[in-house]
């Protein structure tokens, strides 16, 4: 679950925190500023939870606020992590990404270890024995990341690398 804080932009106003939808408009609906004005405009902050920086790259606010609640808190944890590149490295938007979510090809592993596997299911077959021993999976994994067929990228405290990037 998480926990949100609707923070006012009137400054004679005191916020609250929430966890629903429901809940922030229930809260925000008759909420005033100490001299009775309706209180309209809140900055949304994350405050507590598991996805502090899908929210962030999210961009969430007071107008997408429904998204968050409704499209990406019940997405899987590998879509999240896609929605995470899709936003951040691929440069879509929130409704854009969303439409995307199931296309990145993405794994938990450096990008080496990644151009390693890719290269040993596509190429290593017709490799002579004695000569692959002097495969450089490092230049490799460069040429690939170069090329944009590779992107390694930090979620969560964990690297992932997305093997289609050109492709998204």
């Amino acid at each position: 679950m998480t926990t949100l804080y609707a923070n006012p932009y009137n400054i004679d106003a005191t916020g609250f925190y929430f966890e629903s939808v429901d809940e922030f408009t229930e809260k925000s609906t008759n909420l005033t500023d100490h001299y009775g004005n309706l209180v309209e405009e809140f900055e949304i902050d994350f405050i507590d939870g598991d996805d502090a920086a899908l929210f962030n790259a999210c961009g969430i606010n007071q107008a997408n606020l429904s998204t968050w609640f409704d499209d990406i808190e019940t997405l899987d944890d590998q879509e999240k992590i896609n929605l995470y590149y899709l936003l951040t490295l691929a440069g879509y938007s929130l409704s854009q990404a969303l439409d995307k979510v199931d296309e990145p090809n993405i794994t938990q592993s450096s990008m080496r270890d990644a151009a390693e596997e890719l290269f040993d299911e596509c190429w290593l077959h017709d490799v002579p024995e004695n000569i692959r021993y002097y495969i450089d999976y490092d230049k490799f994994a460069r040429e690939c990341e170069i090329g944009g067929d590779m992107v390694e990228f930090e979620y969560d405290n964990q690297t992932y690398t997305c093997t289609n990037a050109a492709g998204v």
